[in-house]
């Protein structure tokens, strides 16, 4: 629905152009997002019209046909869409975008040939990260000694990438002069995919370390949770998972962490805009190099930063901007630079020895002028910069959807 309303956008200075989009009603509440968002103002028409719509040999045929889950539609589409194509006179031809979120998703990609030896297949990823693995997939399968690779047209295929921000209203207005107390993690709850255990166990030990940095009460006598101390003058620290699925919270951050499953859009945008910063905590390669994440997207609509390393700003390079990322070295683990940013002090963790050689943190090249400058840059955006930057990135979205229909 990203591209859609960038398509929408650019309708007035596309003349000719008759947008259609082809969905049955979206599920968990989006339905009001799209009408709030003005996403889309095109006709539409429900899923199961699509291949009657493609058959029609008169009137206003499609000329470019866009599957938003190409994973998923394409395996049930493929053979009435290459015997429509087929059947069409060549001046009628329609190109195919295949939007693919996933290049180890592979069921779909053996319908492949069929479409590139046709030189009609184009794909759409949803971060420049994954565009980059398909492509040196693709060149990998072009000179493959196998002929159905090499004979496929794999390296003429082309990738491009769409960055799916939509523009949400009322976005809360917050105070620049809070101090850092609200943090979420957005994502299903797969250790496979988000780094939960060594997470909680950073925190962990951080809150036996100094709780009160936390805002939180040391652990007394028999009681097995950390409590807040609201007689404090900091506001206690809350952790906030978001998603689906199944997760064990250890007893000492019962007070600190919390979970919200199964929330509908409205709620789930309201909620996590009111956060301070957004925690990727990716637990491997897989939303570095394969697939797109939507915690990235989701913090820059929402506009909250998110806390991400130089790696992180390499692959989603459309985030690779400090007005929309809090960057902390690699070496700082996410918990040691929420304590960093909450209290404006890192020398906890420049000082510390956790390797046991007798040389401190300080003295790695390079990493106390980079803990120095995360600190000074700061975690608080301004919503001017940040406004700013999505104007941005809506434009080269724009430029992509132009090359989309100049390409027809």
């Amino acid at each position: 629905m990203a591209l859609a309303w960038t398509l929408d956008r650019i309708r007035d200075r596309t003349p000719g152009i008759r947008l259609r989009i082809f969905a049955d009603t979206f599920h968990y509440g989006f339905e009001n997002i799209a009408k709030n968002t003005g996403i889309y103002h095109g006709e539409r028409y429900g899923a199961n019209q699509l291949l009657p719509t493609m058959r029609e040999q008169k009137g206003d045929m499609v000329d470019l046909l866009i599957l938003g889950t190409c994973e998923i539609d394409l395996p049930k589409l493929h053979s009435e869409l290459l015997a429509i194509w087929n059947e069409r006179p060549e001046d009628q031809k329609f190109k195919l975008v295949c939007m693919v979120h996933n290049t180890e998703d592979l069921a779909w990609q053996a319908f492949i040939p069929e479409w590139s030896r046709r030189g009609v297949l184009r794909l759409v990823t949803l971060g420049d990260h994954v565009s980059a693995t398909f492509k040196t997939k693709f060149d990998e399968l072009s000179e493959s000694r196998d002929l159905q690779n090499f004979t496929s047209g794999y390296e003429s295929i082309p990738i491009d990438a769409h960055y799916p921000v939509l523009d949400i209203p009322g976005l809360p207005q917050k105070s620049s002069e809070r101090i850092l107390s609200k943090a979420v993690i957005q994502g299903s709850f797969d250790s496979v995919r988000r780094d939960y255990n060594n997470l909680f166990a950073d925190l962990i030990n951080s809150l036996h370390d100094n709780a009160s940095s936390w805002g939180y009460h040391p652990l007394i006598g028999s009681r097995k949770s950390f409590v807040p101390d609201h007689r404090g003058a900091e506001t206690p620290f809350e952790l906030y998972l978001v998603g689906s699925g199944q997760i064990e919270i250890p007893d000492e951050l019962a007070y600190m962490v919390t979970v919200y499953r199964n929330l509908d859009y409205e709620d789930f945008y309201r909620f996590i805009a009111n956060c301070d910063i957004v925690v990727p905590a990716f637990s491997s390669s897989i939303y570095y190099r394969f697939m797109a994440s939507s915690t990235v997207a989701l913090a820059l609509e929402l506009n909250v930063p998110i806390l991400g390393t130089l790696r992180l700003r390499k692959a989603y390079r459309y985030i690779d901007d400090d007005r929309v990322v809090v960057t902390r070295p690699a070496a700082m683990r996410e918990v040691s630079a929420l304590k960093a940013l909450r209290t404006r002090d890192a020398s906890f963790f420049l000082k510390s020895d956790p390797s046991g050689v007798g040389r401190n943190l300080s003295d790695i090249l390079g990493l106390e002028s980079a803990v120095d400058n995360m600190l000074e840059v700061g975690w608080v955006r301004q919503k001017k910069d940040v406004d700013e930057y999505k104007q941005e990135l809506w434009h080269r979205n724009e430029l992509l959807a132009e090359r989309l229909l100049r390409d027809m």
